[in-house]
């Protein structure tokens, strides 16, 4: 593979600090309050060095979130790859996901807090990417719950209900970890929550 020259990693470093500084600052301020020359000030840039990587605010704000959610599921895909068997797979999705908001605390809070950040109705193909970058997500879990019920494993029953059911779980304990900026590892709990997924709260019999 050719090694990419000076000026082509000089603008991948800056692309880089630039959407660091707008995840930065979408997570302290919100989109709708975040202003470019917001984002160019944390990134230590001129407005007008934003402007040459971005149309505007709503592309470099989808632009971060579809590059963070191909991080996600490329993170989650090669951790479930790790196990053939379906309940080993679903703890390893759940130890992956809260290892990676420990270490994208403000992706997280973007994500759980400004996804619908504009009108469902505008017509955006960015918009449109990242809703399928998200649902991808989703279809990774009920992928692996698919594979439980033809082994027997699991239940039958609709498994993008019990993807999305799983996923609002680790949402809630992921949400609750930051708001209390809790010190303990938010992975620890990936053992309790899978037994709840699977068990239930009720006493056996």
């Amino acid at each position: 593979m050719e090694k990419p020259s000076r000026k082509e990693r000089e603008y991948r470093a800056r692309r880089e600090e630039i959407l660091k500084a707008a995840e930065r600052v979408f997570a302290e301020k919100g989109f709708h309050s975040s202003t470019v020359a917001e984002i160019a000030k944390e990134a230590e840039f001129a407005i007008g060095t934003l402007y040459q990587f971005f149309q505007n605010k709503e592309e470099l704000y989808y632009t971060m979130m579809i590059e963070k959610f191909d991080l996600l599921y490329s993170t989650l895909r090669t951790e479930v790859n790790k196990s053939k068997k379906c309940v080993e797979k679903l703890k390893l999705l759940v130890e992956a996901m809260f290892s990676f908001v420990e270490e994208n605390v403000d992706f997280f809070k973007i994500f759980s807090m400004e996804l619908n950040v504009l009108k469902p109705s505008m017509e955006n193909k960015l918009r449109e990417q990242l809703i399928l970058k998200h649902f991808a997500y989703i279809k990774l879990m009920s992928d692996v719950i698919k594979e439980g019920m033809r082994e027997g494993i699991f239940k039958k029953g609709n498994p993008d209900d019990y993807s999305s059911t799983l996923s609002g779980i680790m949402n809630i304990f992921s949400f609750n970890w930051i708001l209390n900026q809790q010190k303990d590892a938010l992975k620890a709990k990936a053992n309790f929550i899978i037994n709840l997924f699977l068990h239930g709260v009720c006493q056996q019999g």
